[in-house]
């Protein structure tokens, strides 16, 4: 399969869109000075960014899920059950367009294809924690 077919599929441009979404806000969190946390406090200042940010991370781990359901769906189910259903959209897209969302987009989907690597090594070590926590 080819790179460039990736773009036609709804998952990847949402996890390419969701990716540059968790980096701004990992940038914009670790450029935050937050005071020290008092004694007596519950929660941390800054403790509810980081929840956010795992939160996004799992998301973004759902999405890839999503995704490799859709290219199942759409090899597998669709173009051996239809194949005479074909969607030819032929809308005129001025290049400079075509070019920004070919730039964004390939950052977005580098930068999900990081974090999502990141998150799966951080599931792994968190799942040998947890049964070695558990002998």
């Amino acid at each position: 399969m080819n790179f460039l077919e990736y773009k036609k599929y709804f998952f990847i441009n949402v996890s390419a869109l969701w990716s540059l979404i968790v980096v701004y806000s990992i940038i914009i969190y670790s450029k935050t000075d937050y005071p020290p946390p008092a004694p007596n406090d519950f929660i941390a200042i800054g403790g509810v960014e980081i929840f956010v940010m795992i939160l996004s991370i799992i998301i973004l781990l759902w999405l890839f899920v999503f995704t490799i359901l859709e290219i199942l769906i759409r090899k597998y189910l669709i173009e051996k059950k239809f194949p005479n259903f074909k969607l030819n959209l032929k809308i005129k897209i001025p290049k400079l367009i075509v070019a920004i969302y070919n730039v964004i987009f390939s950052i977005g989907f580098s930068l999900a294809c990081v974090l999502f690597l990141m998150a799966l090594f951080s599931l792994f070590i968190a799942t040998i924690m947890w049964i070695v926590k558990l002998f």
